[in-house]
């Protein structure tokens, strides 16, 4: 089967362009064309779109997935003017609020993929007829990457957390993007040292909400508590999570959280929001805590008895959450999952 895959630049970081990324590796034998937006400005479009057709007539896909909301236009012409079904993956809050013109491109749309039962939910409550072409498929997780490990003593002493209890969030830190908590749980620091002298909280990420969060370290007096070593690549996230103690991200505005999963493979304790799609990666509270993000004391005591070694016994079992994240999402039945949806367009 020949598949046209739109997505945007892969090489850019965030969830959805994880998940794409993920999603093109599944496609395995297929023989795909993959087309990536890089372009930023209005003529710079119009010219990849104008490109993507001649493409389109070169290569004669037989289905179009279109790997954004954004990009459901595209398929939506594929479909009219060549008889081509097409599939749109969606992952959270880019369909939240969905316009009237992206509402039309969806109905047209042979398959609506999506992540979890919050973005489900979110869809369906604007067009309740797309119930019957919903597809579940949520991230995947490689355990051969993701897995525990000792604590890094030479990454330690580079953070300056050689002997303390390590809170960890890996976030792009944009203002966009307020909504995945690393705020709240700077609230909740100075709660969390008065009870434990010792604890840090990681916070990886750069982005233009920085200068925001710098200020409410200033202002909280937690400077010496918060550690920020800004980006970091791919391969050391592997290290980060293993020399924490928990990981924490209360967000609100979650479609799924990739970092849960990433986090959970290595063993780690998670504390998840419990008003978004963060609910579905920690299986409903079966693997993690979730708290009401708005909650800074809520924040605070739950992190506190993850420290103290007082939370329940499974959700502070290292082989136990990863042996459960690993059934649900290791990497072979998300590749099971797409032979199915492509099959099904």
């Amino acid at each position: 089967m020949k598949i046209l895959f739109i997505t945007a630049d892969l090489k850019e970081l965030g969830g959805i362009q994880k998940y794409d990324a993920d999603f093109l590796k599944s496609l395995g034998e297929e023989e795909v064309l993959h087309v990536q937006l890089k372009a930023k400005n209005l003529i710079l479009k119009a010219f990849f779109v104008l490109s993507l057709f001649m493409k389109f007539l070169s290569f004669r896909p037989d289905i179009v997935v279109c790997g954004h909301v954004n990009f459901s236009p595209l398929g939506y012409l594929f479909k009219k003017f060549f008889k081509k079904n097409y599939a749109v993956l969606t992952y959270g809050i880019e369909v939240w609020d969905l316009k009237k013109r992206q509402i039309k491109y969806l109905k047209s749309a042979k398959i609506i993929s999506t992540i979890s039962t919050y973005t489900k939910n979110r869809i369906l409550a604007v067009i309740p007829e797309l119930k019957p072409k919903i597809f579940m498929l949520p991230n995947a997780i490689d355990g051969d990457k993701f897995k525990p490990g000792p604590k890094t003593a030479l990454l330690a002493e580079k953070l300056g957390v050689k002997n303390d209890k390590v809170i960890l969030t890996i976030s792009r830190l944009a203002k966009s993007e307020k909504y995945k908590g690393y705020d709240k749980v700077i609230r909740a620091l100075p709660a969390i040292v008065k009870e434990i002298k010792n604890a840090k909280y990681i916070l990886v990420g750069n982005g233009d909400d920085g200068p925001r969060i710098e200020q409410l370290i200033k202002d909280l007096k937690m400077g010496n508590y918060v550690v920020r070593p800004g980006y970091i690549p791919e391969e050391e996230l592997v290290d980060y999570y293993n020399l924490c103690d928990v990981f924490a991200m209360p967000s609100k505005g979650e479609g799924f959280g990739f970092v849960f999963l990433e986090a959970l493979a290595c063993g780690k304790p998670v504390i998840a929001g419990n008003q978004d799609g963060s609910v579905d990666a920690v299986l409903n509270g079966e693997l993690g805590i979730l708290v009401n993000p708005d909650n800074i004391d809520e924040i605070s005591e739950v992190i506190i008895k993850i420290l103290k070694r007082e939370a329940p016994s499974n959700l502070l079992d290292s082989e136990y959450l990863r042996r459960k994240i690993l059934e649900i999402y290791e990497v072979d039945k998300f590749k099971e999952k797409v032979k199915k949806l492509i099959n099904g367009i």
